[in-house]
């Protein structure tokens, strides 16, 4: 089916407002990364350098707007949880999947769509990609659905004092005093939000 350019650029967009409207916090990292498409023989999906989002056109096309959304946040939490910092001296494939085994949970909690093949194991809930590195196994042959591009030089120049998974606080589900919530009434999913306090030493990806 062939599909133009500007269709892919209108769908990510739309996934791009849903987010900021829907998901203030995750909305203003997504903003943080321009959108370019790459080469699907190096990005068969998404991908980032830690600098720009990256895209398949063709995947894009096949998923929907809401798991077009989980993609684009995605991507912005690995650079605002500085994936591209904290990996030092731990084996990148192995970093790489714990990267995902974080970061995925926190979305889905978040009432985000993954799309198929996503990497998503439930007791790594809650956990930082620190903690479920040494319980991957060492031949585990998984493989994240997207392309972390950022490994290639950003290692050396990277600081790991940003955000981590456990600095993002979320909204208990049974808490009936919710923003924009009327009469009570408890949001299905907890809400990921910046963080009311940061570590004084961490920030954001720059």
């Amino acid at each position: 089916m062939a599909v133009t350019s500007q269709a892919i650029e209108t769908k990510l967009a739309a996934a791009r407002t849903r987010l900021i409207l829907d998901k203030p916090f995750l909305g203003a990292l997504v903003l943080r990364l321009p959108m370019r498409v790459a080469d699907p023989a190096w990005c068969p999906t998404t991908a980032t350098d830690a600098r720009t989002f990256y895209y398949n056109p063709e995947y894009i096309r096949q998923l929907s707007i809401e798991q077009t959304q989980f993609m684009l946040a995605h991507e912005a939490l690995h650079c605002a949880l500085s994936h591209f910092a904290r990996r030092r001296h731990r084996v990148r494939h192995k970093w790489d999947l714990a990267c995902d085994f974080a970061i995925n949970p926190l979305l889905i909690d978040d009432g985000l769509s993954p799309p198929p093949e996503s990497l998503h194991i439930p007791m790594y809930k809650g956990m930082t990609a620190e903690e479920i590195y040494p319980l991957i196994e060492d031949n585990d042959h998984s493989r994240t659905l997207d392309r972390h591009a950022y490994d290639r030089d950003n290692q050396s120049r990277g600081n790991d004092r940003g955000l981590r998974e456990d600095d993002l606080p979320d909204r208990s589900p049974t808490d009936p005093a919710q923003d924009g919530e009327e009469g009570g009434v408890a949001p299905r999913h907890g809400s990921i939000r910046k963080p009311a306090a940061a570590h004084p030493s961490r920030s954001p990806w720059t």
